[in-house]
């Protein structure tokens, strides 16, 4: 398996702030300043109650996306080690895609296809409905330990997020002539991950490299070597260049 870094290039920009039009607080003209002076002090007094439940959610999400940071990272890096063990040199891996919609972890391409794939790193039991992600964490005696919401940022859970950069892909392949399907994949690749209660998920879900590795020889041919040759110049530019 060959492995490359991508260019980080970005496929466009994106509005994430849909702002909501909001008037003006209305108090009747007719009210006694009494009455005004307790419409103010409820006022504060639920804005401050907002603005702690906000804080409050806001330290509880940037926790939660600091695990999932975290086990991104450390699922990248083993995942090439694990892969490349697994498949042949006829697969290349593309490490660094970036667009509008974030990071694609991992790009695995060949003649069976096109595969957008984060990897996680996590000693934990993730559970998966829909786009909706957990992870629980038990100790050896089977006790519950603690559990995370499996989030990024901007509340993403890791499904929602590769789904979005994989539709941008897709469509940035196709607009250059490569009509084809990109694949979606989310790697468990910790020993001791393990999959749970997953209904409806919205991506491909494996908790085993060698599960994927199987999955992935299994898939039929669709990309000629001039569809792979394509991809790999629009993805690595800058490596074609140095050559």
């Amino acid at each position: 398996m060959r492995v490359i870094e991508a260019a980080g290039q970005t496929a466009g920009q994106r509005d994430d702030a849909a702002r909501a039009p909001s008037g003006p607080d209305v108090i009747s003209p007719a009210a006694s300043p009494g009455e005004h002076q307790f419409a103010s002090r409820l006022r504060d007094t639920l804005a401050a109650r907002h603005a702690l439940q906000a804080a409050h959610q806001q330290d509880a999400r940037s926790a939660d996306a600091e695990t999932l940071h975290a086990a991104r990272k450390a699922g990248g890096k083993h995942t090439v080690t694990y892969l490349a063990s697994l498949l042949g040199d006829d697969w290349t891996l593309i490490r660094g895609y970036q667009n509008s919609y974030g990071g694609i972890g991992q790009i695995l391409f060949s003649a069976h296809g096109v595969v957008a794939m984060t990897s996680l790193h996590l000693d934990a039991t993730v559970h998966c409905h829909g786009d909706t992600w957990r992870a629980e964490r038990f100790g050896h005696d089977g006790k519950l330990l603690g559990q995370t919401r499996l989030v990024d940022q901007a509340g993403r859970s890791p499904s929602t997020q590769l789904n979005q950069a994989a539709d941008t892909l897709e469509q940035l392949l196709r607009s250059q002539g490569t009509q084809i399907s990109v694949l979606r994949v989310v790697l468990l690749n910790h020993p001791r991950s393990r999959l749970e209660d997953h209904q409806r998920p919205a991506v491909q879900i494996f908790a085993s490299p060698y599960d994927l590795a199987r999955w992935l020889k299994e898939l039929p041919k669709t990309l000629d070597r001039a569809g792979r040759r394509q991809i790999e110049h629009l993805l690595t530019p800058g490596e074609h260049d140095k050559a």
